[in-house]
């Protein structure tokens, strides 16, 4: 009998059968039986933790925001705000609102301080935006170097708004509301100073029209009295203030004889201490009386 040598062959060995896959088991081995016939399984495991990504990742914005420091203070050094300013913005841009929250207070001012050696006013307001909208609150000692800086460069109704807590940037509507407020309040003054006028000429006030230079009627001269700077501004006061509190105005001229005798009855009809500083000395006004003694 002839034996084929094909059949006679041993069985090729069980691991032989099926090419050995990286990452697969046999079905077999799956299954837990000693027998397969090949076949390869999918291996299933949990991808370990990336702790080594994630301390990197902390460990690079650290190293930029060391690096990012080390460069504002420079620029705040040489002074060059504006470039200080636009450092601000890229930090805040990518770390998001808070990303200022870690400089100290002496880093904040020394940004505030190159705007005012500088003495640009654009770069203050931009400085002034940044740490609004990235800090959770300006630091009381940072807001009043805003506030004197906002004066040194004259824009005195940004230092009113810082000092008042309004340390955003106001809208349209606001403005528009601020602008009526204020205008409401410049009408008041002048019915006020219309008042006084009345009440002054009853207590026995008669205009003196020759510290008036202009070729006009008695009348408009009268008028023209009436509207000069300093009743306008005890007007203000008046309207402004609690009863009895004193007024203190500062004129940079020598205040008219006119406007001297009409102070002296306003301080009487009204009841409040006047003092006038003009370029010449302090005028205390009080129950219809100076302590310049009508001589200055």
């Amino acid at each position: 009998m002839l034996i084929s040598p094909m059949l006679a062959a041993p069985p090729p060995p069980a691991a032989a059968a099926s090419p050995r896959c990286r990452g697969f088991l046999p079905a077999a081995a799956a299954t837990g039986s000693r027998r397969h016939r090949g076949g390869c399984r999918l291996l299933r495991r949990s991808a370990p933790p990336r702790v080594g990504a994630v301390t990197s990742t902390v460990r690079k914005r650290r190293e930029e925001g060391r690096l990012d420091r080390d460069e504002l203070r420079r620029l705040c050094q040489e002074p060059n705000p504006e470039a200080a300013v636009n450092l601000l913005d890229e930090m805040l841009v990518r770390g998001g609102a808070g990303a200022l929250a870690d400089h100290a207070p002496e880093e904040q001012a020394a940004v505030i301080q190159a705007c005012g050696e500088a003495r640009s006013l654009a770069s203050l307001r931009r400085a002034h935006r940044l740490l609004s909208k990235s800090l959770p609150g300006i630091a009381t000692p940072i807001l009043h170097m805003i506030a004197t800086l906002y004066c040194k460069l004259g824009a005195r109704g940004d230092a009113r708004r810082a000092l008042e807590g309004t340390s955003r940037p106001q809208g349209k509507d606001h403005e528009q509301e601020q602008e009526h407020g204020d205008e409401a309040k410049r009408r008041e003054a002048y019915e006020k100073v219309r008042e006084l006028h009345e009440e002054i000429r009853a207590a026995g006030y008669v205009p003196d029209t020759r510290y008036v230079l202009h070729d006009i009627d008695e009348d408009a001269k009268a008028r023209a009295l009436m509207y000069h700077s300093e009743r306008l501004a005890i007007a203000f006061g008046l309207v402004s203030t609690p009863p009895g509190t004193p007024l203190r105005v500062i004129k940079n001229l020598r205040i008219c004889g006119d406007c001297h005798n009409a102070v002296k009855l306003i301080a009487k009809v009204t009841g409040r201490e006047i003092v006038v500083r003009d370029n010449k000395r302090f005028h205390h006004f009080k129950d219809g009386a100076c302590s310049c003694g009508d001589y200055w």
